[in-house]
């Protein structure tokens, strides 16, 4: 499903309760970001939704809805499912396959002064997991 323009700077999109789907999250925050301006903050965003989205396949209830918004230097990405369990950091091991998500999350909302977290559905055990990044004004785009 293409996106769906819900403001200036504001893309929401759905995709299915499958791992397949990623590929296609990504290429569509590729696309958003270049329409935006903001082309150089791809990789970034990309990697952001591929974390977020990949628990909520994981540990969440399907579908998931995913936001992208840029405001002033702010870019935010919200990754919604309805699922009641919340993202937990765990301590990783060096031979550990999996469970560095949050992890790499974290360190990237440090490098840039965002920050990360969850919002509770109130009407439903579902929730939004968002991480909020600064881009600063060198960075940011005209979009």
């Amino acid at each position: 499903m293409p996106p769906a323009l819900t403001g200036v700077s504001c893309v929401t999109w759905r995709i299915a309760d499958d791992p397949a789907e990623l590929g296609h999250a990504r290429e569509l925050v590729r696309k958003t970001l270049a329409a935006w301006g903001l082309g150089e903050q791809a990789e970034l965003a990309e990697l952001v939704v591929t974390e977020l989205a990949t628990n909520a396949l994981r540990h969440g209830t399907g579908p998931i809805d995913i936001r992208l918004s840029y405001s002033g230097n702010d870019l935010r990405t919200e990754v919604h499912d309805h699922g009641a369990g919340r993202p937990v950091r765990r301590p990783t091991t060096a031979d550990d396959e999996q469970g560095r998500g949050l992890e790499l999350l974290d360190g990237l909302v440090d490098l840039n002064g965002g920050a990360r977290g969850v919002v509770d559905d109130t009407d439903s055990p579902g929730k939004t997991v968002y991480v909020a990044l600064s881009l600063g004004s060198s960075q940011a785009g005209t979009g």
